[in-house]
């Protein structure tokens, strides 16, 4: 019998999803930064940034959305973490401008432990990395920890109902509803500030077009 190579590899898509690699991890990188736009943009926009902040975001990709922010608020300090050190080597290609100014820093990490200082940042979003965590609990507690006592988490995830639907997610993702993604972060000591519900049209990793339904949560870190 022949295989049909023409059919998508849902466990590969779900693999380069959790962390690019290699040839097919540029591709994952160029769709993620076209697909997740909105949500990404949407969430920085909740964030309200101004020229004091630091901030650390999680899980960036190739961070092809971070030079507009950057050039438009002067003297903003941006870090970027992730578990992929191609997308960590794509980060620094695509920002070198920003990174010998100083302005942009971005490191490998574990996907467990935070590098930084306790209340370190003023400000911290994640986009679609929650499904990858691998103790929630203790990374929402490390999140916590280097986040300044009056700071801000942005929290930006597809809802479980949504996300269900989609052929790979069976694939090593841990899915959310609203209500269980707010209880992990009031577990870990975060204050809910507000929670917001959106939907959009957006064309999946398999090329299909989906009506996706995604939440952020806006949290703080009690004074």
């Amino acid at each position: 019998m022949f295989q049909n190579s023409d059919k998508p590899d849902f466990k590969e898509i779900a693999s380069q999803l959790g962390c690019p690699s290699g040839n097919k991890g540029i591709k994952t990188a160029e769709m993620m930064a076209v697909h997740n736009n909105n949500m990404i943009m949407l969430t920085i926009s909740a964030l309200k940034l101004k020229s004091s902040d630091v901030v650390l975001e999680i899980g960036p990709g190739s961070a092809s959305h971070v030079a507009p922010f950057l050039k438009e608020i002067k003297h903003l300090l941006y870090y970027g973490v992730d578990i992929s050190s191609l997308m960590i080597s794509e980060a620094i290609r695509l920002n070198a401008a920003f990174v010998a100014s100083g302005n942009a820093d971005f490191s490998l990490s574990d996907g467990e432990k935070l590098n930084f200082a306790p209340n370190f940042f003023t400000k911290i979003f994640t986009v679609n990395t929650l499904y990858f965590w691998k103790d929630p609990k203790a990374y929402a507690a490390e999140v916590l920890r280097v986040l300044k006592p009056g700071g801000i988490f942005n929290l930006t995830f597809g809802s479980r109902e949504f996300m269900e639907k989609l052929p790979f997610t069976s694939y090593n993702f841990h899915l959310y509803s609203r209500q269980e993604a707010e209880e992990l972060l009031l577990s870990s000591g975060f204050k809910i500030k507000s929670i917001n519900l959106h939907t959009e049209e957006v064309k999946s990793n398999t090329g299909m077009e989906v009506k996706r339904d995604f939440i952020i949560i806006n949290a703080e870190k009690p004074l």
